[in-house]
């Protein structure tokens, strides 16, 4: 039965980044007394949907319902985006129309009780890009059930939201379960994630290649969440790494905790430790190819650039440190993986032996040894939560060629190599 409602008729058009972030304000409506969310967006990636999972497991919790429609058009879907929206809905769609001239390019988010409906209407997918970095506009509407406004914008979607779910539609399809994902994978529909950056990168590695100069400045990077929970540890404020020679390199930049969105490659050889769950970190890398210059691992050696403990936001002298992350791998949550120096071997490394909430340990999920000669491309999404994909040895040369810099943790040509993406 519908309530009366206070008068809320609100209208605001929100610029990204210039005038807020949408994915800052669904943060925050989220949070409030809604208790049904329904999206439709064109793509969906990991960097948008783990960036909101944790005020959307909450507003799950509370008895929030949560309804997503996902587009497959282009590949801009990711196969760990749906494996964690799967977790995170109670009911997930995909909508998609075979002929080639029809996209669907919907992005809509919607927040409703029985007194009042939010709505968001505009540009931004449920991608980091989308609803935080991105040039995007989009129009935030807020009005009761009942009004005209009711009539006039929520209708038309709750009329089409039936349409959508509607079995008998053939252009949207229910997905229930993992194998539904995995079709979707197998049939060329979806893509994993470090597959579709590697592509685009090299697109953009091609234009380079050809000659091609850039006709476009660049936006400076609107901030992403802000870091929550306890404040780092106090870390040295020098930014100057001894190598193993025992010389000294100094950093361009003070490495701090960050939430700002980037993807680094590791090889993993034979691993280390009993269980082959530890990946060796370094604290500087010996460049290979490309250039670390204007970003945060430059050193005052254009050779050298910091190594890969640095990604996780650690300065790479700071050897009494420990730090926990978690790390989501296709849609499931494992903790703690500890970043830690081990003084015996002079090096970092990560212990990949996080526990998820199922009680299956990372290092063991497909069989003992799995990660042996692989490589782990890292994503993260804060600070501390970082999404992971495993691909086999022979994806380096697409790895190095999709990377703006690629280094050696040591100073041998048989060691170990790792990249960051573009």
């Amino acid at each position: 039965m519908l309530t009366e409602s206070r008068e809320c008729n609100c209208v605001s058009i929100i610029n990204q980044p210039f005038n807020g972030q949408l994915g800052e304000i669904l943060i925050s409506k989220l949070q409030e007394h809604y208790e049904c969310l329904t999206i439709m967006t064109a793509f969906a990636r990991n960097s948008g949907v783990l960036r909101l999972r944790p005020v959307l497991e909450g507003f799950k919790a509370r008895g929030g319902h949560i309804r997503i429609f996902v587009g497959v058009d282009v590949q801009g879907t990711t196969y760990e985006a749906l494996q964690n929206l799967l977790s995170l809905c109670h009911e997930l769609y995909i909508v998609h129309s075979e002929d080639r001239s029809t996209t669907f390019h919907s992005k809509v988010y919607i927040l409703e009780n029985d007194r009042e409906i939010w709505m968001a209407v505009g540009s931004n997918n449920l991608t980091g890009g989308g609803l935080w970095t991105n040039f995007e506009s989009c129009q935030c509407s807020q009005f009761a059930v009942g009004s005209p406004e009711y009539g006039e914008l929520y209708l038309p979607f709750s009329d089409l939201i039936t349409t959508y779910t509607n079995p008998g539609y053939q252009c949207s399809r229910r997905i229930v379960s993992v194998d539904d994902i995995d079709e979707l994978l197998r049939t060329g529909y979806i893509n994993q994630e470090v597959r579709q950056r590697i592509n685009q990168n090299e697109h953009r590695r091609r234009r380079a290649q050809a000659g091609q100069n850039a006709l476009f400045g660049r936006q400076r990077r609107a901030g992403l969440p802000e870091i929550k929970g306890e404040e780092s540890a106090t870390r040295p404020s020098g930014d100057t790494v001894r190598t193993r020679r025992g010389e000294t390199v100094r950093a361009s930049h003070v490495i701090e905790a960050t939430d700002a969105s980037e993807c680094v490659w590791f090889e993993t050889r034979s691993m280390t430790g009993g269980s082959r769950n530890i990946l060796d970190l370094s604290k500087l890398g010996n460049v290979i190819s490309g250039s670390g210059a204007g970003s945060r691992y430059e050193t005052d050696n254009p050779n050298i650039i910091l190594g890969g403990v640095a990604f996780f936001d650690i300065q790479p002298e700071d050897t009494a440190r420990e730090k926990d992350i978690t790390i989501n791998y296709n849609g499931i949550d494992y903790f703690p993986c500890t970043i830690k120096f081990a003084p015996r071997n002079g090096s970092w490394r990560i212990q990949l032996r996080g526990v998820s909430p199922g009680g299956i340990r990372f290092h063991l999920v497909n069989g003992r040894e799995w990660l042996v000669d692989k490589i782990l491309i890292f994503e993260k999404i804060r600070t501390d939560y970082y999404s992971i994909s495993v691909l086999p040895p022979e994806a380096l040369p697409a790895c190095r060629d999709a990377s703006y810099v690629v280094a050696r943790n040591g100073s041998g040509h048989d060691s170990k190599e790792y990249g960051l993406l573009l």
